[in-house]
């Protein structure tokens, strides 16, 4: 049978009859030929590393049997350069692995036949079948890699805990979902401070923390109403999701507030201290949930709502996923599209809000407002915006723009006899770079401004952050004869003993201190605050004075200026003049 085959295949190439002329160094050509050409085709489907050289190595194969003037070279380029360029272009294909094995197999047989019919030497083709062999295994291998690439990488970290990820997740999920549609919950848990031990104590320590705070929360689902995941030989009710992300479900058809009820021993267990190698650490959870109904059911969409509840509320502890964020979320990727084609000096406006000494009743100081005037959703207040513009990267140009239009506005008042400082209030973080304070410098002596001519204000959540750098650029602003001072003292916590080494000239009061009723005990830690704060040199303004209450409040603590919409409303920039000219001539008469 093999001889026939071999008779046929040289009536199909009649240039083979021709080559039993050949000398046995042209045989020898054919031979290697064929074992260098199936044995670098080996390398080249056992390691995908090698893909990109599978296009030069044939042509090169090819273009040395053709100059031995072998009439298979003809064969090998036509079977295997095609075949295998083929298989490279679509290299995940399954049922092209199947081809090229059966490619390799005709090549084979027909490349042994030839070779037994000119040349019988058993061996030679003995070796191309056992080429043949290994590259038929190297597709079987390729292919069973194939079903389950995503999987395996997925579960590499998950394995290290113990937990199972999040595919395994969404293939419970799904299966118990269709045996009981119940009401059902998805938690989200994050664990917040391990972080910062990867970074003091090393990875080693972050990683056994890790591990152990998983185990406590894992500790805590010990519930039959909490989906189980398969993991291994055993059942899991927490999957990892990756970082320091956690999650499970629970059925609500038994307890409808069950989930509240885990949520709370999960953070209390986490809360405890943790005792790692000789070290004493402590971390805190926060956790988001939604309801399993949302997003029609699908699971990655629910945790992409619960890591959305996460960013929404980052100071608060437990976050209710709400469809209004979703809403909000997306108002604000429109905003930052058209904020990212805006021109700051032309479509930003600056409005100013007057304060009065509450000892005289004269003007204290001018607060310059940023406003949008949005084409659409009418002029907006600083706060609809400001984190906009920060993740706008605006931050420090639109901080330029309202500095460089007080400065303007400050000299226009000097020359027109009026000694009100304006106040400007700063987004913080552009205010500790060094070429803010050049800019501050420049401005101040291209404006002839004087010494507290311009105060600056940032917010005091932005106290815990300050470096000693930070400081000194502060040292450095004063030094330049800018009064600065802390916006909403009291909005955010703040520890007395930092607030004792940062040297300001005022701070001002939220809002949220001088709100009116006050609980009990309110009114007098408000003025020993006032009291301390005065001792010690600092000028204290309330802000946010919207009522006759507060107001009454506010001179009853004794700050030295009071501002707020009570008082004055904020009004456009370019009237400031007219306004100033009104207000002197009403207060004089």
């Amino acid at each position: 049978m093999l001889a026939e085959l071999s008779i046929w295949f040289t009536s199909f190439l009649p240039s083979v009859s021709e080559s039993t002329t050949h000398s046995v160094s042209s045989v020898h050509a054919v031979l290697m030929g064929g074992v260098a050409t199936a044995g670098i085709m080996l390398c080249i489907i056992t390691k995908e590393v090698l893909l990109k050289g599978l296009h030069a190595a044939l042509c090169v194969i090819a273009l040395l049997l053709l100059l031995s003037n072998v009439p298979v070279a003809m064969f090998l380029f036509a079977v295997i350069l095609v075949v295998y360029l083929t298989y490279s272009f679509s290299f995940s294909a399954l049922w092209l692995s199947k081809l090229v094995a059966g490619s390799i197999a005709l090549y084979v047989v027909f490349l042994s036949g030839y070779l037994l019919f000119q040349w019988p030497i058993n061996n030679a083709a003995f070796a191309l079948l056992f080429v043949y062999f290994g590259l038929l295994y190297a597709t079987w291998i390729e292919a069973q890699n194939k079903q389950q690439p995503v999987t395996n990488e997925h579960k590499q970290f998950a394995h290290e805990l113990g937990i199972p990820g999040r595919a395994s997740l969404r293939c419970a999920y799904e299966e118990q979902r269709k045996l009981d549609p119940g009401p059902a919950i998805l938690v989200l848990v994050f664990l917040e401070g391990i972080e910062q031990v990867n970074m003091q104590l090393g990875r080693e320590f972050g990683d056994t923390l890790l591990a152990e705070s998983a185990n406590r929360v894992q500790q805590q689902l010990n519930n039959r109403d909490i989906f189980t995941i398969p993991n291994g030989n055993s059942v899991s009710r927490l999957a990892h999701l990756g970082g320091l992300h956690f999650a499970f479900i629970c059925r609500l058809g038994r307890f409808e507030y069950l989930h509240e009820q885990l949520i709370d021993d999960i953070l209390l267990c986490v809360a405890k201290p943790f005792q790692v190698g000789s070290c004493t650490l402590e971390i805190s959870a926060r956790v988001s949930f939604v309801n399993c109904d949302e997003e029609l059911g699908q699971l990655d969409s629910l945790i992409a709502c619960a890591y959305l509840a996460l960013d929404k509320l980052p100071n608060q502890s437990i976050c209710a996923y709400q469809q209004q964020m979703q809403i909000s979320q997306i108002e604000q990727q429109t905003r930052l599209r058209e904020l990212a084609n805006i021109k700051v000096d032309q479509d930003l406006a600056i409005f100013f809000q007057p304060a009065f000494s509450q000892q005289n009743g004269k003007l204290a100081y001018l607060e310059l407002l940023l406003r949008w005037p949005h084409p659409k959703l009418g002029l907006l207040s600083a706060e609809r915006f400001i984190e906009d513009i920060r993740l706008a990267g605006l931050a420090l140009p639109v901080a330029r723009f309202v500095i460089e239009r007080a400065a303007e506005i400050a000299m226009a008042l000097k020359m027109e006899g009026f000694q009100v400082p304006l106040s400007i209030n700063i987004f913080g973080s552009e205010m500790l770079q060094q070429d803010f304070i050049r800019f501050m410098d420049h401005i101040l002596l291209e404006h002839y401004l004087q010494a507290g001519d311009i105060l600056l204000e940032f917010p005091a959540n932005l106290l815990p952050r300050l470096d000693y750098q930070s400081l000194d650029n502060i040292d450095q602003l004063r030094r330049l004869g800018i009064h600065i001072g802390i916006d909403r003292f009291g909005q955010a916590p703040i520890q007395l003993d930092t607030l004792s080494e940062l040297q300001v000239d005022f701070i001002k009061l939220s809002s949220s201190l001088t709100a009116q009723p006050q609980p009990n005990g309110a009114r007098a830690v408000c003025q020993s605050l006032v009291s301390m704060q005065q001792q010690r040199g600092l000028k204290v303004f309330c802000e946010g004075i919207e009522s006759k209450a507060q107001f009454e409040y506010a001179k009853e603590l004794e700050c030295d200026a009071m501002q707020g919409h009570f008082l004055a409303q904020p009004m456009s920039s370019k009237g400031v003049m007219g306004w100033l000219h009104k207000w002197t001539s009403d207060n004089s008469n």
